[in-house]
């Protein structure tokens, strides 16, 4: 039990929350009939983009109708300069996160991480006789020229590269990336195609175009688990994890039901399903996988615990010119 009593007001049965859509059969299965059957409280679910959701967190700012958001660590923290979340502590689950993956003010907290790291066609390598992909420093590989595959100009996915390539390259994001955008525009001759979203990015493995990329670990689980030879490892350097966060709005309608709902999405049996469902990392180290799906979940406990983040911070205030630069110095190459 969580300790907290129900309350009465009109609204007090309904919860309204914005979450992105692969949010969206998790929380069905596992967190609406709890809070139905538990606590009397209905689910309202909306699905939204992250912009969406930091749009209408703004609308709604001076009379909140949605108490709790589901959106990407990015603008989330935009949403925390603005000045619209609730701080939330004394949550039991909440307490089990590591400090690392919630917000030091209490204004929210991770609760799926999408891992970063190389995705690659196992078949490819093993026909031409090169050994598994194991560093970032693989996509250099003369080798390979032609069948590397990076985020575009539009993805965040790309400037964790970059910034992680910087760090490995010497440099410190939070005074210059050019040792970053060196590094990569010799990567650029190699480069077969720039992929947006997951939904370009899968065909160019399915239909076997490109050998290795970099990108989530999720694409790569659902080409494996339809019998694809794709595999994603984390590299030695490290995985980048990218988080989705969840918070309270300020003055949220029903604060004590969103209270619950965090709890409950954060606790070990709901991060379980959540992987299974969405193959994102769990944020709660108790999290205990079925020892099938273990065996087949291409992301290792190991990976988690070693993923750094992404100076959010730095990103958000230089994004404009990282992506003219992007476009630049790497896609126009």
């Amino acid at each position: 039990a969580l300790g907290v009593p129900l309350i009465s007001s009109a609204d007090a049965n309904e919860l309204h929350v914005y979450m992105p859509q692969g949010a969206v059969a998790p929380v069905e299965k596992v967190v609406a009939p709890i809070m139905r059957d538990k606590f009397g409280t209905k689910l309202v679910i909306t699905p939204a983009l992250s912009g969406q959701a930091l749009t209408k967190a703004i609308a709604q700012r001076n009379k909140p109708e949605i108490s709790v958001f589901m959106l990407d660590q990015g603008p989330w923290l935009q949403g925390k300069q603005a000045g619209l979340w609730e701080k939330i502590d004394g949550l039991p689950n909440l307490s089990q996160i590591p400090e690392k993956l919630k917000d030091a003010d209490g204004q929210g907290s991770a609760f799926l991480l999408y891992l970063l790291g190389l995705i690659y066609d196992e078949k490819a390598f093993a026909d031409a006789k090169l050994p598994a992909p194991s560093s970032y420093e693989d996509l250099w590989n003369p080798a390979l020229k032609g069948k590397v595959t990076i985020p575009d100009a539009n993805s965040t996915f790309s400037y964790a590269l970059l910034f992680k390539i910087n760090e490995l390259q010497g440099g410190d994001a939070a005074t210059t990336v050019d040792p970053g955008f060196s590094k990569l525009a010799r990567l650029a001759p190699s480069i077969g195609t720039f992929h947006g979203g997951a939904s370009t990015l899968i065909p160019l493995f399915s239909q076997r175009q490109q050998w290795i990329g970099f990108n989530a670990s999720f694409p790569a689980q659902r080409l494996a688990n339809d019998g694809l030879p794709i595999r994603w490892v984390a590299p030695k350097e490290g995985a980048i994890a990218i988080a989705a966060y969840v918070t309270v709005a300020k003055n949220a309608p029903n604060l004590e039901a969103a209270r619950r709902f965090v709890d409950i999405l954060l606790s070990a049996d709901y991060q379980s399903v959540q992987t299974q469902m969405a193959f994102g990392g769990y944020v709660n180290p108790n999290t205990k996988l079925p020892e099938a799906f273990a065996k087949t979940f291409l992301v290792k406990p190991d990976d988690i615990a070693k993923a750094s983040g992404m100076p959010w911070e730095t990103f958000l205030a230089k994004r404009a010119e990282l992506s003219g630069r992007w476009q630049r110095q790497i896609e126009s190459k």
